[in-house]
């Protein structure tokens, strides 16, 4: 039962077990590091927060389809689990919870997560090259590019878009032959 607790998390970005608290998926936007020049990607984070909040009522239509047990089956087990992880927790190792992360208890009775490793370790860090950087110190200081803005034909050239040739704006004459057919249309259907 293990493996659909970390699948609903993955697909709904939350997850409440009785008794323990909730998980959620916070994910993190793509980062840059100006002193050492990396641009980190963006990444996810399972947080957790001790709280007593119930499953709602659509972990319970999961469970029932992933696992195939019927709703009575699946509550005993969700409180047989709730059990086991407290009481591992007690330890020293903590509670192992495969694919989420390790929960410890503290002296006081409240509850320490350290997720498992996070996926950021696929997509590691990229060097940024040093004119990016240049560029970005520069904008920093919000010294003006340019004396003037580019407007009209310098800005198309500037684009590389192509600049209108005059004379080949001729739109309306096709606008003006269609309202001639359609007035003609009328006029043949209605005398």
């Amino acid at each position: 039962m293990n493996e659909y607790l970390l699948k609903y998390l993955v697909l709904y970005k939350n997850l409440s077990i009785p008794k323990i608290g909730v998980f959620t998926i916070e994910d993190l936007s793509a980062q840059i590091d100006g002193t050492n020049h990396l641009l980190y990607p963006p990444s996810q984070v399972i947080r957790f927060k001790q709280e007593m909040v119930a499953p709602d009522r659509n972990f319970y239509d999961f469970m029932v389809s992933e696992s195939g047990l019927d709703l009575v089956d699946i509550i005993s087990r969700l409180k047989l689990i709730s059990l086991q992880i407290l009481s591992e927790a007690k330890e020293n190792k903590g509670a192992i919870i495969e694919g989420i992360g390790t929960i410890k208890q503290e002296s006081a009775g409240h509850l320490l997560f350290f997720p498992e490793r996070p996926l950021e370790y696929l997509y590691p860090q990229v060097k940024i090259e040093r004119a990016i950087a240049l560029a970005k110190s520069e904008s920093m200081k919000q010294v003006p590019f340019k004396t003037h803005e580019l407007e009209g034909d310098e800005l198309k050239e500037f684009l590389g878009q192509d600049i209108d040739v005059e004379g080949n704006d001729n739109w309306w004459i096709y606008a003006v032959g269609l309202l001639i057919l359609g007035i003609g249309a009328l006029l043949f259907y209605y005398v």
